[in-house]
């Protein structure tokens, strides 16, 4: 499962690495595009203008002083089925216009003579008969069609010389900035280009004055660039370069959605069998920890039972039917385990009650001097034949509190005798109450052998002890100290521990006192 979920990270992670370069190859063709067509459109809207002023003055002097032909050429198509034969002719017309010199704005000093290229284009269609008759005069038989049109702006500039002049021109007279940037945005809309640009044109590395507002030397982003306005050998000294700051959180936003998805889906699925491992680990957990707690109610069981059969054997001998002294001893021992198997099952039974029942607990108004008090007397047997003793520090003015007063007895025995039990010299047992902030505080403290931080952090929970098996050096079901807690949340109040490992150990319980006392 982990290797699978480690796969499919790394595949999507990858899917979502191609995916962004793929958007910026895209976003890069797109640009260098868009910058090839503004730069073609720049150079044609030049030439158009310098075309224009020279048709202007062709138009203003009407008919041409001379015209001729010029570059003829002639094609031939027969058509056979149709008894028809086809003549083609391509030709170049020139005609000059003489003019006075004048200075134009655009243009420069205009010469004395204007010319005007057209391209001029004939088709005679006559029948095959007819090819030796010169005249070919009869409509029936003779289709002509004549088409006369401008040469192309290119080749009509190249004639004007208009390239080596245009050269010579400050390149602020020849481009507008505002014509500029409205190429610039126009392509890039088309082209779904939806984030901010700064453009410059560069005139062999540095600089000119054609740049847009923002523009900064140390631009940050991106840049792109194409040269502007070639000469005829196809070159040009300026170069427009395009830079976009904000290039990557475009990119990132054109993917945003799918690869967000991905990463959720992802995510999600993560999480998923990040909770099924550990539902998992946690029923292994329980599994082992109800089995261990069922080794050890078999081993607390046993000694009882063995201790009570052999009871039972000794009364039942002949010879001690004769010694009363004897049966009532035996009779003691059977009570004394039949009570100690008698507290295991009402252990088991109490925390089970407590976990099942949505009933609260019946509380009344108590006093925690009394408890303790009670609390010492159950467990001062036990704490006699260990050699403990215990000291009491009752600093609490106000010792009442609203609780029940069973339940919290069996609080305090729990954890007085856990300090008498995990202790492996003679138990040294610190009892101090307290006020503070209208709350009780407990504190029992102990000499014991203390705790790891690891097992102060489970040592709350259900059936948990800090080893297992058969090995413990104290036996126990791991139900003390989960009943402990829950009669505490039962109470509104709090537990806490603080232990070191061959330290001892001391637990604090917070009781609120805020609630009103009820009789």
């Amino acid at each position: 499962m982990i290797i699978s979920i480690l796969g499919i990270i790394a595949v999507q992670g990858y899917w979502i690495y191609s995916a962004w370069k793929n958007k910026e190859k895209e976003f890069s063709l797109a640009v260098q595009q868009s910058l090839q067509v503004v730069s073609k459109e720049v150079q044609e809207r030049e030439l158009s203008d310098y075309i224009s002023a020279y048709e202007k003055i062709i138009d203003n002097k009407g008919n041409p002083s001379e015209s001729k032909y010029e570059d003829i050429f002639l094609f031939l198509d027969e058509d056979k089925p149709n008894n028809l034969i086809s003549y083609y002719t391509y030709s170049i017309l020139e005609e000059a216009y003489n003019i006075s010199p004048y200075l134009d704005p655009k243009l420069g000093e205009i010469p004395s003579e204007v010319k005007d290229y057209k391209s001029v284009r004939n088709t005679m269609i006559i029948k095959k008969e007819n090819v030796f008759d010169r005249t070919n005069n009869l409509p029936s038989s003779i289709e002509r069609i004549k088409t006369v049109d401008r040469i192309n702006v290119y080749n009509q500039a190249l004639r004007d010389r208009f390239m080596n002049y245009s050269m010579n021109l400050p390149i602020h007279k020849r481009i507008n900035i505002d014509e500029l940037d409205q190429l610039l945005t126009r392509e890039f809309n088309e082209k779904d280009i939806q984030t901010p640009y700064e453009f410059v044109i560069y005139n062999e590395g540095l600089s000119t004055k054609i740049k847009s507002n923002n523009y900064e030397e140390e631009q940050k982003g991106y840049r792109y660039s194409t040269p502007i306005l070639l000469n005829e050998d196809g070159n040009s000294p300026y170069e427009l370069v395009v830079s976009f700051p904000q290039k990557d959180e475009f990119v990132f936003s054109s993917i945003l959605g799918i690869g967000g998805l991905t990463m959720f889906l992802t995510v999600f699925i993560v999480l998923v069998s990040m909770s099924a491992l550990y539902q998992i680990i946690r029923q292994k957990k329980i599994s082992e920890i109800k089995t261990d707690f069922i080794n050890n109610m078999s081993h607390e069981f046993k000694t009882p039972i063995a201790t009570i059969n052999l009871a039972l054997d000794a009364i039942s001998n002949p010879k001690t039917l004769g010694a009363p002294d004897r049966i009532l001893q035996y009779l003691g021992m059977i009570r004394e385990e039949n009570s100690r198997m008698l507290s295991q099952v009402e252990n088991v039974l109490r925390i089970s009650q407590l976990e099942r029942s949505n009933e609260p607990i019946q509380k009344e108004v108590v006093d925690l001097s009394d408890i303790i008090h009670e609390s010492i007397a159950h467990i001062r047997l036990i704490l006699d034949d260990n050699q403990g003793s215990i000291k009491t520090y009752f600093k609490a003015k106000n010792t009442l509190f609203w609780g029940n007063e069973s339940h919290f007895t069996n609080v305090v025995v729990n954890l007085l005798d856990n300090a008498i039990k995990y202790c492996e010299t003679a138990p040294k047992v610190k009892i101090y109450t307290e006020n503070e902030n209208q709350n009780l505080i407990l504190h029992i403290e102990d000499n014991g052998i203390g705790m790891s931080p690891s097992t102060q952090h489970k040592i709350f929970e259900k059936f948990y002890r800090e080893t297992s098996g058969n090995i413990h050096n104290v036996k126990g079901h791991g139900l003390g100290l989960a009943y402990v807690k829950k009669i505490v949340d039962l109470h509104k109040g709090t537990i806490s521990i603080e232990s070191k490992k061959g330290k001892g150990t001391q637990f604090t319980i917070t009781l609120p006192q805020k609630e009103k006392y009820h009789s």
